[in-house]
């Protein structure tokens, strides 16, 4: 997938790659092969930071990645999707018009490319429409609803 996306110029990739030390290897060895800065991470603990912080996101359809892209505001791109499970996270993005699945690394190059064509145009409904899907702070807002009503009931 690297070596196809680093053919695309004028972008910046940050790559994560938890424990592997393998992969982590190969993946520096992509970029120096291309002559392309990457930011390669090994496992890390600023995902929510980098999600926030990038444009898009590239993974698969797992429920907490979706989520965290939801809460980011950042579409994302689904390189696969486990059926049954992940099915619904990926249909959740599709169908609210955020996100789109890419097979394969020339799929995602041309979807990267067609979305950041024409002043990003495409890139900026996605945003746009993942905006409305998202809410962040939905978890205080529970949290305060069930405060609120426990508070009531004791009153």
């Amino acid at each position: 997938i690297l070596q196809e996306l680093l053919k695309l110029t004028d972008i910046d990739f940050t790559v994560t790659a938890g424990r592997d030390e393998a992969l982590i290897q190969r993946l520096r060895e992509i970029a120096k092969a291309a002559n392309r800065d990457v930011e390669i991470l090994g496992w890390t603990d600023r995902m929510p930071e980098l999600v926030m912080s990038h444009h898009l996101l590239i993974g698969k359809a797992g429920g907490a990645t979706v989520q965290e892209a939801i809460a980011a505001c950042t579409p994302m791109l689904i390189t696969q999707v486990v059926p049954g499970q992940e099915e619904g996270n990926a249909r959740l993005l599709f169908e609210n018009g955020c996100g789109a699945l890419c097979s394969t690394p020339h799929a995602l190059a041309s979807t990267i490319q067609r979305l950041f064509s024409g002043d990003a145009s495409e890139w900026r409904i996605w945003e746009q429409n993942i905006r409305r899907l998202s809410r962040p702070n939905a978890g205080r807002e529970i949290a305060q609803f069930v405060l609120d009503r426990s508070t009531a009931r004791v009153a």
